[in-house]
């Protein structure tokens, strides 16, 4: 499947955005740990989150890497993920996207 196609029918990632002391806010991605995000506002956090996925995403296709399916919420909970903070749906990017925003 292409990625464009697999962007098309996957659906979107958990993300959670959660104030941070004197900050801003931060955003983190129970899929991919090591994808963060962080912003002034939240609307700027969430537009930073879509960029952060978009350059992880990018960056493990690259490397011939495996994309985690997306997480329902309740598998977070039996997980026992860290599962505070606005709960936020970053659709899974187009790879053609991600690559153009990790060039710019």
């Amino acid at each position: 499947m292409t990625g464009a196609a697999r962007a098309a029918t996957i659906r979107p990632f958990i993300a959670f955005i959660r104030k941070q002391p004197g900050a801003g806010f931060g955003v983190s991605f129970p899929d991919f740990p090591d994808c963060v995000a962080s912003g002034k506002t939240i609307g700027e956090a969430h537009q930073n989150a879509e960029r952060a996925l978009a350059l992880h995403y990018w960056r493990l296709c690259n490397a011939g890497m495996r994309i985690p399916e997306p997480s329902y919420m309740h598998e977070l909970d039996a997980r026992r993920e860290r599962t505070d903070g606005l709960v936020a749906l970053i659709a899974a990017p187009d790879l053609v996207v991600a690559r153009e925003r990790a060039a710019g």
